[in-house]
Protein backbone atom coordinates (compact mmCIF):
# COMPACT_ATOMS: atom_id res chain seq x y z
CA UNK A 1 0.00 0.00 0.00
CA UNK A 2 2.69 2.00 0.99
CA UNK A 3 4.30 1.66 -2.37
CA UNK A 4 1.06 2.18 -4.13
CA UNK A 5 0.90 5.04 -2.48
CA UNK A 6 4.57 7.16 -3.78
CA UNK A 7 3.87 5.73 -6.92
CA UNK A 8 0.14 7.58 -6.92
CA UNK A 9 2.07 10.72 -5.51
CA UNK A 10 4.60 10.52 -7.99
CA UNK A 11 2.52 10.41 -10.84
CA UNK A 12 0.87 13.36 -9.56
CA UNK A 13 4.37 15.48 -9.31
CA UNK A 14 5.23 14.59 -12.45
CA UNK A 15 2.20 15.90 -14.76
CA UNK A 16 1.91 18.70 -12.31
CA UNK A 17 5.95 20.12 -12.89
CA UNK A 18 8.21 17.60 -12.25
CA UNK A 19 8.35 15.74 -15.44
CA UNK A 20 9.01 19.45 -17.46
CA UNK A 21 11.53 19.54 -15.09
CA UNK A 22 13.13 16.69 -16.27
CA UNK A 23 13.11 17.15 -19.92
CA UNK A 24 15.04 20.74 -19.03
CA UNK A 25 18.02 18.60 -17.13
CA UNK A 26 20.67 18.76 -19.43
CA UNK A 27 22.86 16.44 -18.05
CA UNK A 28 20.29 13.03 -18.80
CA UNK A 29 20.42 11.94 -22.24
CA UNK A 30 16.64 11.79 -23.80
CA UNK A 31 16.97 7.70 -23.47
CA UNK A 32 18.17 7.68 -19.78
CA UNK A 33 15.21 10.09 -19.09
CA UNK A 34 12.59 8.39 -21.36
CA UNK A 35 13.58 4.24 -21.19
CA UNK A 36 15.87 3.97 -17.90
CA UNK A 37 14.13 6.81 -15.07
CA UNK A 38 10.47 6.85 -16.27
CA UNK A 39 9.32 3.45 -17.85
CA UNK A 40 10.71 1.95 -14.18
CA UNK A 41 8.85 4.58 -12.21
CA UNK A 42 5.36 3.89 -14.33
CA UNK A 43 5.93 0.45 -13.56
CA UNK A 44 6.54 -0.84 -17.35
CA UNK A 45 9.44 -2.62 -16.08
CA UNK A 46 10.86 -3.85 -12.67
CA UNK A 47 14.45 -2.48 -13.31
CA UNK A 48 16.67 -0.71 -15.70
CA UNK A 49 20.18 0.34 -15.89
CA UNK A 50 22.66 3.35 -16.90
CA UNK A 51 25.70 1.91 -18.17
CA UNK A 52 29.15 4.72 -16.73
CA UNK A 53 29.82 6.91 -18.12
CA UNK A 54 28.77 5.29 -21.41
CA UNK A 55 25.52 6.63 -21.33
CA UNK A 56 26.37 9.99 -19.54
CA UNK A 57 26.63 12.64 -21.92
CA UNK A 58 30.05 13.81 -21.23
CA UNK A 59 30.76 9.83 -21.15
CA UNK A 60 33.25 10.20 -24.06
CA UNK A 61 35.24 13.26 -22.58
CA UNK A 62 35.17 11.76 -19.20
CA UNK A 63 36.99 8.37 -20.48
CA UNK A 64 39.58 10.25 -22.13
CA UNK A 65 40.47 12.03 -18.71
CA UNK A 66 40.58 8.48 -17.19
CA UNK A 67 42.71 7.06 -20.33
CA UNK A 68 45.17 10.49 -19.69
CA UNK A 69 45.68 9.18 -16.33
CA UNK A 70 46.24 5.56 -17.23
CA UNK A 71 48.51 6.26 -19.91
CA UNK A 72 51.94 5.58 -18.26
CA UNK A 73 50.29 2.77 -16.14
CA UNK A 74 49.38 1.03 -19.63
CA UNK A 75 52.59 1.61 -21.32
CA UNK A 76 54.45 0.14 -18.58
CA UNK A 77 52.25 -3.11 -19.18
CA UNK A 78 52.17 -2.89 -23.12
CA UNK A 79 55.85 -2.82 -22.90
CA UNK A 80 56.65 -4.94 -20.28
CA UNK A 81 58.14 -8.80 -20.36
CA UNK A 82 55.39 -11.20 -20.23
CA UNK A 83 56.71 -12.45 -17.01
CA UNK A 84 56.35 -9.14 -15.34
CA UNK A 85 52.83 -8.54 -16.64
CA UNK A 86 50.99 -10.70 -14.26
CA UNK A 87 52.44 -7.90 -11.93
CA UNK A 88 51.90 -4.72 -13.34
CA UNK A 89 48.05 -5.47 -14.53
CA UNK A 90 47.18 -5.48 -10.94
CA UNK A 91 48.46 -1.83 -10.71
CA UNK A 92 46.96 -0.71 -13.84
CA UNK A 93 43.37 -2.06 -12.50
CA UNK A 94 43.96 0.20 -9.36
CA UNK A 95 45.05 3.36 -11.14
CA UNK A 96 41.87 2.50 -13.71
CA UNK A 97 39.42 2.40 -10.31
CA UNK A 98 41.04 5.49 -8.65
CA UNK A 99 40.47 7.47 -11.84
CA UNK A 100 37.11 6.53 -12.44
CA UNK A 101 36.22 7.50 -8.73
CA UNK A 102 37.92 10.30 -9.37
CA UNK A 103 36.64 11.67 -12.88
CA UNK A 104 33.34 10.13 -13.19
CA UNK A 105 32.16 9.70 -9.43
CA UNK A 106 32.52 13.13 -9.06
CA UNK A 107 31.41 14.72 -12.38
CA UNK A 108 28.02 16.86 -12.91
CA UNK A 109 26.60 14.56 -15.06
CA UNK A 110 26.89 11.27 -12.48
CA UNK A 111 25.87 14.01 -9.61
CA UNK A 112 22.94 14.64 -11.56
CA UNK A 113 21.63 10.92 -12.22
CA UNK A 114 22.16 10.44 -8.59
CA UNK A 115 20.44 13.19 -7.43
CA UNK A 116 17.45 11.98 -10.20
CA UNK A 117 17.08 8.93 -8.59
CA UNK A 118 16.15 10.44 -5.23
CA UNK A 119 13.74 13.04 -7.19
CA UNK A 120 11.63 10.10 -8.77
CA UNK A 121 12.17 8.04 -5.59
CA UNK A 122 14.09 5.21 -7.05
CA UNK A 123 16.44 2.93 -5.57
CA UNK A 124 20.10 2.41 -6.98
CA UNK A 125 22.52 0.06 -6.83
CA UNK A 126 25.65 0.57 -8.49
CA UNK A 127 28.09 -2.39 -9.56
CA UNK A 128 31.43 -2.17 -11.17
CA UNK A 129 31.38 -4.23 -14.26
CA UNK A 130 35.26 -3.52 -15.14
CA UNK A 131 37.14 -0.85 -13.79
CA UNK A 132 36.41 1.73 -15.96
CA UNK A 133 32.70 0.54 -16.35
CA UNK A 134 29.94 0.32 -13.78
CA UNK A 135 26.25 -0.12 -14.39
CA UNK A 136 24.11 1.74 -12.17
CA UNK A 137 20.33 0.28 -11.58
CA UNK A 138 17.72 1.79 -10.96
CA UNK A 139 14.46 0.12 -9.57
CA UNK A 140 11.24 0.75 -7.15
CA UNK A 141 10.39 -2.37 -5.72
CA UNK A 142 13.22 -3.08 -2.81
CA UNK A 143 12.80 -6.59 -3.88
CA UNK A 144 14.90 -6.62 -6.94
CA UNK A 145 17.81 -5.37 -4.59
CA UNK A 146 18.36 -9.36 -3.74
CA UNK A 147 17.95 -10.33 -6.91
CA UNK A 148 20.52 -7.74 -8.34
CA UNK A 149 22.93 -8.95 -5.75
CA UNK A 150 22.58 -12.84 -7.16
CA UNK A 151 22.57 -11.71 -10.56
CA UNK A 152 26.08 -10.07 -9.53
CA UNK A 153 27.14 -13.02 -7.96
CA UNK A 154 25.91 -14.71 -11.51
CA UNK A 155 28.43 -12.78 -13.37
CA UNK A 156 31.43 -13.04 -10.88
CA UNK A 157 30.85 -16.83 -11.10
CA UNK A 158 30.72 -17.01 -14.78
CA UNK A 159 33.96 -14.93 -15.36
CA UNK A 160 35.69 -17.25 -12.50
CA UNK A 161 34.92 -20.25 -14.29
CA UNK A 162 35.92 -18.54 -17.48
CA UNK A 163 39.44 -17.94 -16.13
CA UNK A 164 39.51 -21.30 -14.53
CA UNK A 165 38.80 -23.12 -17.46
CA UNK A 166 41.52 -21.54 -19.58
CA UNK A 167 39.12 -20.08 -21.53
CA UNK A 168 39.90 -19.99 -25.26
CA UNK A 169 38.60 -16.70 -27.40
CA UNK A 170 38.78 -13.31 -27.83
CA UNK A 171 39.63 -10.55 -24.95
CA UNK A 172 36.03 -9.17 -25.67
CA UNK A 173 34.44 -12.41 -25.22
CA UNK A 174 36.68 -13.06 -21.86
CA UNK A 175 35.28 -9.70 -20.94
CA UNK A 176 32.29 -10.26 -20.59
CA UNK A 177 32.15 -14.24 -20.27
CA UNK A 178 28.68 -13.85 -18.11
CA UNK A 179 26.89 -13.52 -21.76
CA UNK A 180 28.04 -17.40 -22.36
CA UNK A 181 25.74 -17.95 -19.05
CA UNK A 182 22.43 -19.36 -19.58
CA UNK A 183 21.26 -18.87 -15.88
CA UNK A 184 23.16 -15.09 -16.27
CA UNK A 185 21.14 -13.98 -19.22
CA UNK A 186 17.92 -15.38 -17.98
CA UNK A 187 17.44 -13.62 -14.79
CA UNK A 188 19.15 -10.22 -16.28
CA UNK A 189 16.61 -10.43 -18.86
CA UNK A 190 13.71 -11.12 -16.48
CA UNK A 191 14.77 -8.38 -14.14
CA UNK A 192 15.37 -5.97 -17.37
CA UNK A 193 11.25 -6.50 -17.87
CA UNK A 194 12.22 -8.33 -21.62
CA UNK A 195 10.15 -10.64 -23.05
CA UNK A 196 11.01 -14.25 -22.12
CA UNK A 197 10.36 -15.05 -26.17
CA UNK A 198 13.38 -12.46 -26.88
CA UNK A 199 15.61 -13.14 -23.83
CA UNK A 200 15.06 -16.88 -25.01
CA UNK A 201 16.38 -16.31 -28.99
CA UNK A 202 19.08 -13.73 -27.08
CA UNK A 203 20.18 -16.87 -25.19
CA UNK A 204 20.07 -18.76 -27.97
CA UNK A 205 22.25 -17.00 -30.41
CA UNK A 206 24.69 -16.71 -27.56
CA UNK A 207 25.24 -19.65 -26.66
CA UNK A 208 24.88 -21.56 -30.22
CA UNK A 209 27.83 -20.72 -31.79
CA UNK A 210 26.02 -19.72 -34.60
CA UNK A 211 25.04 -16.38 -35.81
CA UNK A 212 25.29 -13.51 -32.68
CA UNK A 213 22.11 -11.56 -31.80
CA UNK A 214 23.58 -8.46 -32.97
CA UNK A 215 23.89 -9.74 -36.57
CA UNK A 216 20.39 -12.28 -36.38
CA UNK A 217 18.60 -8.89 -35.36
CA UNK A 218 20.03 -6.20 -37.90
CA UNK A 219 19.10 -8.92 -40.51
CA UNK A 220 15.53 -8.55 -39.70
CA UNK A 221 15.49 -5.59 -39.91
CA UNK A 222 16.81 -5.80 -42.82
CA UNK A 223 14.60 -7.82 -44.42
CA UNK A 224 11.75 -5.72 -43.72
CA UNK A 225 10.31 -2.63 -45.88
CA UNK A 226 10.52 0.92 -44.70
CA UNK A 227 7.29 0.79 -43.64
CA UNK A 228 7.01 -2.35 -42.09
CA UNK A 229 10.12 -1.07 -40.02
CA UNK A 230 8.57 1.91 -39.19
CA UNK A 231 6.09 0.19 -37.69
CA UNK A 232 7.78 -1.99 -35.68
CA UNK A 233 9.77 0.89 -33.86
CA UNK A 234 7.83 -0.20 -30.48
CA UNK A 235 9.49 -3.49 -29.99
CA UNK A 236 12.71 -1.44 -29.64
CA UNK A 237 11.38 -0.21 -26.30
CA UNK A 238 15.05 0.13 -24.87
CA UNK A 239 18.69 0.51 -26.15
CA UNK A 240 20.88 -2.93 -26.68
CA UNK A 241 17.21 -4.91 -26.61
CA UNK A 242 17.35 -7.07 -29.24
CA UNK A 243 13.48 -8.82 -29.73
CA UNK A 244 13.79 -11.95 -30.63
CA UNK A 245 11.42 -10.27 -34.01
CA UNK A 246 10.97 -6.61 -35.30
CA UNK A 247 7.27 -7.43 -34.76
CA UNK A 248 7.08 -9.53 -32.02
CA UNK A 249 3.89 -9.04 -30.04
CA UNK A 250 5.36 -9.15 -26.50
CA UNK A 251 7.69 -6.57 -27.40
CA UNK A 252 5.37 -4.40 -29.87
CA UNK A 253 3.09 -4.02 -26.40
CA UNK A 254 5.95 -3.08 -23.96
CA UNK A 255 6.80 -0.33 -26.61
CA UNK A 256 3.40 0.70 -26.72
CA UNK A 257 2.87 0.40 -23.25
CA UNK A 258 5.43 2.37 -22.20
CA UNK A 259 4.78 5.61 -25.10
CA UNK A 260 1.17 5.74 -23.54
CA UNK A 261 1.78 6.19 -19.99
CA UNK A 262 4.62 8.54 -21.09
CA UNK A 263 2.42 10.51 -23.41
CA UNK A 264 -0.58 10.57 -20.41
CA UNK A 265 2.16 12.19 -17.95
CA UNK A 266 3.80 15.09 -21.06
CA UNK A 267 2.86 14.14 -24.52
CA UNK A 268 6.61 15.71 -25.17
CA UNK A 269 7.87 12.70 -23.19
CA UNK A 270 5.92 10.23 -25.01
CA UNK A 271 7.03 12.19 -28.86
CA UNK A 272 10.82 11.99 -27.68
CA UNK A 273 10.20 8.53 -26.35
CA UNK A 274 9.22 7.47 -30.05
CA UNK A 275 12.42 8.98 -31.43
CA UNK A 276 14.47 6.99 -29.07
CA UNK A 277 12.63 3.64 -30.52
CA UNK A 278 13.29 5.05 -34.05
CA UNK A 279 16.75 5.45 -33.34
CA UNK A 280 16.93 2.01 -31.32
CA UNK A 281 15.89 0.41 -34.55
CA UNK A 282 18.69 2.14 -36.34
CA UNK A 283 21.30 0.88 -34.45
CA UNK A 284 20.37 -2.33 -34.34
CA UNK A 285 20.83 -2.17 -38.13
CA UNK A 286 24.18 -1.01 -37.62
CA UNK A 287 25.24 -3.20 -35.09
CA UNK A 288 27.50 -5.94 -37.09
CA UNK A 289 29.87 -2.67 -37.93
CA UNK A 290 29.27 -1.55 -34.21
CA UNK A 291 30.25 -4.54 -33.09
CA UNK A 292 33.09 -5.51 -35.64
CA UNK A 293 34.36 -1.99 -34.75
CA UNK A 294 34.28 -1.99 -30.75
CA UNK A 295 35.78 -5.83 -30.98
CA UNK A 296 38.70 -4.64 -33.07
CA UNK A 297 39.51 -1.51 -30.35
CA UNK A 298 39.11 -4.05 -27.70
CA UNK A 299 41.36 -6.58 -29.07
CA UNK A 300 44.24 -3.66 -29.13
CA UNK A 301 44.12 -3.03 -25.33
CA UNK A 302 45.12 -4.89 -22.58
CA UNK A 303 42.18 -6.29 -20.83
CA UNK A 304 41.29 -4.69 -17.35
CA UNK A 305 38.90 -7.36 -15.75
Amino acid sequence: MRLWKKQTDLLDSLKSGLSEELLDESLLTDHVKTEGYLTVVLGVRPCALVTIPAELPDGAELGRKIDTLCAEDLRKVTEAPAEQKPLLIPKLRSRIQESFRKVVLSSASYKAHVNWSGKLSLQTLDVEVRPSIRELYLFMNPAVEKQLKKLTALRASARKLAFSKGFVGTRTSLAYAEELSAGYLDSAGKLLGYPPCCVKAYADDRLGGGVNAETRASTQLMQMDDGTRQSSAYAYFARNFFPCHPQCRNAIDIGRSAFQRLTDVNPKLGAIYFECLRKNAETVLEYPELTRQYRQKMEKTVTDG
